[in-house]
């Protein structure tokens, strides 16, 4: 449980990290020394996302954990289902995909 909130936290600094390094480019563009530019799906969104996905990650985590803990005292053999490590893989997955987009369709303006 501590490895996924671990990377629950993770995962929410580093999008809190991204929004907030958006302002900031938006807020030296407004003074004139440097030129952004606008794009529909811009760091605001990726950093919302990877706040919201850190969010599941916590939450999956302590659901994850309660299950396991159930199992454990009744003696059952066997883990949970595991679909929502897989499902949580794949979100995260298509999140770095949208991020990978953006970055090249930056480098290449």
């Amino acid at each position: 449980m501590l490895a996924w909130i671990r990377t629950g936290i993770a995962l929410m600094a580093f999008g809190f990290a991204i929004a907030r390094f958006g302002v900031f480019l938006r807020q030296v563009a407004s003074i004139g020394q440097v030129t952004v530019h606008q794009q529909a799906v811009g760091s605001a969104w990726v950093g919302a996302a990877l706040v919201a996905l850190g969010m599941l990650a916590n939450l999956l985590a302590t659901i994850r954990y309660a299950q396991i803990r159930r199992a454990i005292e009744r003696g059952a053999t066997g883990a949970p289902n595991a679909l929502v490590v897989y499902v949580f893989g794949i979100v995260a997955t298509l999140v770095g995909l949208v991020m990978t987009l953006l970055l090249v369709r930056a480098l290449a303006d």
